[in-house]
């Protein structure tokens, strides 16, 4: 009420001051009833606008304060759910299975099959990741590849499509710290899942390949990582991680847009992860006592 009746009191006295200045310079003649009706006219109209503004206010500021408490309550949700999900083991065929099964009926249809996909796997067990509630339910999963230098600059330049890859493309687990082309195949969250709302899935999925491409590539000048955008949704949780367009779908073989993870890009990367895992320590107190435990 004290803001209205200021804003009011501005407005009256801006207008009336406009008004008589007016009047007076050009000398204009009018009878008293006609400033009664200017007067009246000019305060029921800066009533009317004060009311209409400090409402509009009021308003920004609700908006402003749910969102703050939303973030909060995301933030929150995050935490609790990355209390509940782990890393599938990389020898979890059933796992795997439904993962390949899910790429291709949501993705692309036209993906290796399983087994084949299981003979990479052989080569590079770490080249797939999944990730599962405390029920072993499938909540989202990646696939990293470490590529020999002849498919990376294939792929990354856009001559290779990611179809053309086989397994002499992927180099073997022991030579991951050498890697010079990590290529991101995929970050997809289950569709099907059923254990968080999507964009909390989401945000655990992002945290989660976090986690395991800093422990397993962590930063040099000689890697580069990139990855190629196939939907929408892959988009987004490629731009969430720091990666940044590099080239249009229109330039390379895999008609969709390239995405590059820049030093800078992974050392923001890296801080967010580290900042969001800080804060773990609260974790405790905030967990609900009914709240399953993880499994081992």
């Amino acid at each position: 009420m004290i803001e209205w009746v200021k804003k009011t009191s501005t407005y009256i006295a801006g207008i009336l001051t406009f008004f008589f200045g007016i009047k007076a310079s050009f000398g204009f003649s009018v009878t008293w009833g006609i400033e009664l009706l200017t007067v009246t006219s000019v305060i029921v109209a800066a009533s009317v606008i004060a009311w209409l503004e400090v409402g509009r206010n009021a308003k920004r500021r609700s908006e402003i304060l749910r969102e703050s408490e939303e973030v909060g309550s995301i933030s929150v949700a995050v935490k609790l759910a990355l209390s509940r999900v782990r890393f599938a083991d990389h020898d979890d065929e059933a796992i795997a299975f439904e993962a390949n099964r899910v790429v291709r009926q949501g993705l692309d249809k036209h993906c290796i099959k399983y087994e084949d996909y299981k003979t990479w796997r052989k080569i590079n067990p770490v080249i797939f990741t999944a990730i599962t509630d405390d029920q072993d339910q499938l909540i989202g999963f990646f696939d990293i590849f470490p590529l020999t230098k002849k498919a990376g600059i294939g792929l990354m330049t856009g001559r290779l499509h990611e179809h053309d890859l086989t397994e002499e493309s992927i180099l073997p687990v022991e030579l991951n710290p050498t890697a010079e082309f990590v290529y991101i195949a995929s970050i997809m969250v289950n569709p099907h899942q059923r254990s968080f709302v999507s964009l909390i899935a989401k945000e655990v999925l992002v945290l989660k390949f976090a986690e395991k491409l800093i422990a397993m590539f962590p930063p040099n000048d000689a890697m580069t990582i990139f990855a190629y955008a196939h939907t929408v949704a892959g988009e987004r949780l490629l731009v969430n991680s720091g990666f940044k367009n590099s080239m249009l779908s229109q330039f390379n073989k895999q008609g969709d847009p390239l995405y590059k993870l820049s030093g800078s890009g992974y050392a923001k990367l890296i801080n967010n992860y580290q900042e969001f895992i800080s804060k773990e320590g609260t974790l405790k107190r905030m967990r609900p006592r009914s709240a399953p435990q993880q499994k081992r």
